[in-house]
């Protein structure tokens, strides 16, 4: 019947994790440019042809098994903006602070300008769904209604990036903590005891200024 397509074979769950982790051990061992399909073929069991069902290029394998764009370690939404925010910045650890993810950063930049833009679209699409829970945020009033989120989404991974290509060392929980409570301090609402306080304060100044002109 029309509209109803045949279904296609599933996908082996198995052998997609097996591709995965011979792309993120070979570039370990040989870097990005003595990297090749074949090579991780070889390491994970599998052809070439198997790979190429699955991701489309070198460089688009390399993305997704380092980076995991797709992947459920992208947002986390249980509800909490600050254990979600220190969630979030602590898989950009792990995907960023590895030697795999230096290789690959330092490979996909030296692609030809199509492959970066879609490699580039691929970290967007991330990127949205992070900025997406970031205005969910908002309008829960766990953020102010001015902050941008696009900002906020750069300040997750952003550090942990700068941290990793300086060579920084001590990336632990404690440190993500100083970041998210950074992050959130100039993010979020001032309590409402704060906000009347400051506001009793201008109108105490405004009136001294009054009273001496």
């Amino acid at each position: 019947m029309a509209g109803q397509l045949k279904p296609g074979r599933p996908r082996d769950a198995h052998l997609d994790a097996a591709i995965v982790h011979a792309t993120v051990a070979l570039l370990e061992e040989r870097g990005y440019s003595d990297l090749s399909l074949a090579a991780v073929a070889d390491r994970a069991g599998t052809t070439t042809a198997a790979i190429y069902r699955r991701w489309g290029s070198k460089s688009e394998l390399v993305a997704g098994a380092v980076f995991r764009t797709d992947g459920d370690d992208v947002v986390a939404d249980t509800g909490d903006l600050e254990a979600d925010l220190a969630t979030m910045v602590r898989w950009a650890v792990d995907k960023i602070y590895r030697p795999a993810a230096l290789a690959a950063i330092a490979g996909l930049l030296s692609e030809s300008r199509a492959d970066r833009r879609e490699r580039a679209s691929d970290a967007a699409s991330a990127s949205r769904l992070v900025t997406e829970r970031l205005e969910r945020a908002k309008g829960t009033g766990e953020l102010r209604s001015d902050v941008d989120t696009g900002v906020l989404t750069a300040l997750i991974d952003g550090p942990v990036l700068h941290a990793a290509l300086s060579g920084m060392t001590g990336i632990d929980d404690d440190w993500i903590a100083e970041l998210v409570r950074v992050v959130l301090e100039g993010a979020r609402p001032a309590p409402l005891a704060r906000r009347r306080a400051t506001s009793r304060h201008q109108t105490r100044t405004d009136a001294t200024e009054v009273t001496h002109r």
